[in-house]
């Protein structure tokens, strides 16, 4: 429990170290952790140490964060896609490109945000394929493109906007309470106001639909709201807060179910819900800026559809949303009701 918690052993226990371990996967065969834990919990371990390192989410993660654990494995599998939500980083991405480029390192390959463990991974990759992209092709390391998780049109989208068509559709459909209630995938049309970038019109719209389906369903949905902007994303909160009296008369903590199943798209990466509604924001025509930044970066639609396993909703306006950047993909895809 000592070298868990990162404490300092006696020099006399210390020796005893890749002992310790060894005892530990005889009980434990797997230890889950993270990048950031892996310097005190380690500390002390040798080059190649240990069996097998498994990277999850490794699309995520900066090569450098990953390269103690990396050194201490005789084996590494890392498991992500580069193709969703890249790593963030506190540096701004001009002075990590120009530091990159004063060491004579590509920060292309190696700096996020444009590169992460799994770039880095799949550019070593001796199997893999190319992924084709309007600047630059991606090169994908033992692709999975057999996919079993979203329902159409979800999976349709997905793969146009970030596979260039190369996933194999392989879900086992399945029948949705909330579909059965709110209907097939759609566009909530909202010409609404702007309040910063949240819509209150785009939020009433979703807390009436998700009172019909408490009122249907006897609780709450397995349903995420999700949304490009943070203030979108507190508004909704708040709105919902604002409303707890209604959701109390179901036995439903409107405050614990926001917390977890309202946020941005980044933080639903890894996640995925039977439903989602993907709530835009920036109604005014002034806010062209906002919806261009959203619309331009596939990784970010991509993620969000694709975390709805059986219906997508969109709540937004339209007109502007439909003819930003990516958008028209979902336009054409996704029908008014």
């Amino acid at each position: 429990m000592k070298v868990l918690g990162g404490e300092t052993l006696s020099p006399d226990q210390d020796r005893l170290l890749p002992d310790l371990w060894a005892s530990l996967f005889l009980v434990v065969p797997v230890i889950s952790t993270t990048f950031a834990s892996v310097t005190g919990m380690l500390r002390g371990m040798r080059k190649e140490s240990f069996g097998w390192l498994l990277i999850d989410e490794a699309g995520q993660g900066t090569q450098q964060a990953a390269a103690g654990a990396i050194y201490r494995a005789k084996c590494v599998i890392s498991v992500g896609d580069p193709l969703q939500i890249p790593p963030v980083t506190s540096l701004p991405k001009p002075l990590l490109d120009s530091l990159a480029t004063h060491h004579g390192v590509d920060p292309k390959r190696f700096t996020a945000p444009q590169a992460s463990i799994q770039t880095l991974s799949d550019k070593a990759n001796s199997y893999g394929t190319v992924i084709k992209r309007d600047f630059e092709d991606v090169r994908i390391g033992v692709p999975l493109l057999v996919h079993r998780r979203c329902e159409n049109p979800m999976f349709r989208i997905s793969n146009a906007l970030a596979y260039s068509n190369l996933m194999v559709y392989a879900t086992a459909e399945k029948a949705s309470p909330i579909k059965g209630i709110l209907g097939d995938s759609h566009w909530i049309h909202v010409a609404g106001t702007a309040e910063d970038k949240w819509c209150p019109e785009e939020g009433v719209e979703i807390l009436n639909r998700l009172m019909t389906l408490a009122q249907g369903l006897g609780h709450m949905p397995d349903l995420f709201i999700i949304s490009p902007f943070k203030a979108v994303a507190q508004g909704m909160r708040s709105l919902l807060m604002s409303n707890k009296d209604f959701f109390e008369g179901y036995n439903i903590s409107i405050y614990d179910w926001a917390k977890t199943h309202v946020g941005t798209v980044h933080t639903f990466q890894g996640k995925e819900a039977e439903a989602v509604f993907f709530l835009l924001g920036a109604p005014d025509v002034a806010q062209g800026g906002a919806r261009n930044w959203a619309t331009t970066q596939v990784n970010i639609l991509n993620v969000a559809v694709s975390r709805a396993k059986r219906v997508f909703y969109i709540v937004g306006n339209r007109d502007l949303w439909g003819k930003s950047g990516h958008m028209n993909l979902f336009s054409q895809s996704i029908s008014l009701p």
